[in-house]
């Protein structure tokens, strides 16, 4: 290999040399660009990473409170089951179905229904099988109108709650 081959080996190896160079500057230059673009998307992709986390513990903070009213309702149907029971001698499915009967005449929750029969007045009885009304009364959820459930009858008879035939 003569004197001019190996210059000219020599320019290449400088210009392979110089292009690789060039080449590991710009790739830095990318990398630094790549880094610089994490920085400034990380958060927004963390954003959106989480939006659907939040979005399930709104929906779990939701079913919690639906669980916790189901459970505090539970309890007042419950009371009322046993009163209807214990002051009727009927079973606590009999006693569950008079609840669920009214409700859906009445239109109204079963938990307001139970509510109403724990928290009303001393006359509330539970003698036939269709719901009786009294006038002019106000039920527990603050609904007005002409009348409101205080009697429960639990057998085909229309005898009087006062007692009276």
């Amino acid at each position: 290999m003569g004197d001019t081959d190996r210059s000219d080996l020599a320019d290449r190896l400088r210009h392979v040399d110089s292009l690789l160079t060039a080449a590991t500057d710009m790739l830095s230059s990318l990398h630094r660009v790549l880094a610089e673009v994490h920085r400034e998307l990380g958060p927004a992709r963390r954003e959106e990473e989480e939006r659907p986390r939040d979005a399930e513990i709104a929906q779990l903070r939701h079913e919690v409170e639906q669980l916790r009213e189901g459970m505090a309702s539970r309890a007042v149907i419950e009371r009322a089951k046993g009163v209807i029971m214990r002051g009727h001698g009927v079973s606590e499915a009999e006693s569950f179905a008079l609840l669920t009967d009214l409700s859906q005449r009445t239109h109204r929750k079963v938990r307001d229904v139970a509510a109403d029969l724990l928290d009303g007045p001393p006359d509330l009885q539970l003698v036939g099988s269709r719901p009786e009304t009294v006038p002019a009364a106000r039920s527990r959820n603050g609904r007005n109108g002409d009348t409101a459930v205080r009697t429960l009858v639990t057998s085909g008879d229309s005898t009087d709650p006062a007692g009276s035939p």
